[in-house]
This record gives structure tokens, C-alpha cells and sequence, in this order.
């Protein structure tokens, strides 16, 4: 299958599953789910769908678990609404990209909010030492008078 085509049709697979699991699906299981990409096989017999999910790690798992189970009702739906030889079998991935960017972005945060207070505290102790009296008179001995 040409690379143009399977691009295409993954979008549309992606666009689908979306719109069935905000509307369609009234598991309590599955919580704010992002589908992140659709990466179909060469022969569409499958598809890996990287989702998202926003909470905790047990909540994270407990709406992987839900998709899990209504795989077979996404699938169902999915064959109604994109017309393809054959549906293909879907494989739902926990991707936590997202995660792990918001993580590094907070760790980005903190360096540099770290690296601020570095350079205002060499400011500030440059400021003091060019503070100090420099320009003291230097006294000039004078012979010892006996």
C-alpha cells in the first residue's frame, strides 16, 4: 500500500475513534483520553492507537483497561463508518510522551529558575565588592623623626 494512502487512512481511523469516544461510549472507565497517532500495518489488518490519558498512573491504566473491553464496540462502529476491506484490528498503546514532557519541561523550569538566582546572587556580590572602598589612601611613611 502506498505510504499516501495509509497516512490518509489512518487519519480518517484516528478521526473516528475520537469522535466515537467522545460520543459514542459511556464506559465510566475511560477518562480524558487523547488518541496521540494511528499506525497502521502495511496490509491495514491492525492498527497501534497511541492514546493519552490525563491523571494519575491507576487512572491511566483502569481507561486503558476500559478501552480494552470496548475494543469490539469501537471496532463495530468503526466498520459503519469507514468504509475499508476489512476493519482492522485495533491495539490500544499507552503513550506517555506527554507526560514525560511535561515532566522535562518542569525540570527546565526549575534549572532555570535555579540559574536566575545564580546570576542575581553573582550580581549582587559583585555589587558588593565594587561597594567597598577602593580608593583608601595609601599613607606614605614619613621618615621617623628622633
Amino acid at each position: 500500500m502506498k505510504p499516501i494512502r495509509r497516512s490518509r487512512v489512518a487519519s480518517l481511523i484516528r478521526e473516528e475513534i475520537s469522535r466515537i469516544l467522545q460520543f459514542d461510549l459511556k464506559d465510566p472507565r475511560i477518562g480524558f483520553v487523547t488518541i496521540l497517532a494511528i499506525e497502521p500495518t502495511v496490509d491495514l489488518k491492525e492498527c497501534k492507537v497511541f492514546v493519552s490519558v490525563m491523571g494519575s498512573e491507576s487512572q491511566q491504566r483502569t481507561s486503558l483497561r476500559g478501552l480494552e473491553a470496548a475494543r469490539g464496540k469501537i471496532q463495530s462502529l468503526l466498520t459503519s463508518r469507514v468504509r475499508l476491506r476489512e476493519t482492522p484490528i485495533l491495539r490500544f498503546i499507552l503513550d506517555d510522551s506527554v507526560q514525560r514532557t511535561l515532566e522535562i519541561e518542569e525540570k527546565i523550569r526549575i534549572a532555570r529558575e535555579a540559574d536566575e538566582l545564580a546570576a542575581q546572587e553573582r550580581e549582587s556580590r559583585s555589587l558588593e565588592e565594587d561597594g567597598q572602598d577602593h580608593s583608601s589612601s595609601t599613607e606614605i611613611p614619613t621618615p621617623d623623626q628622633d
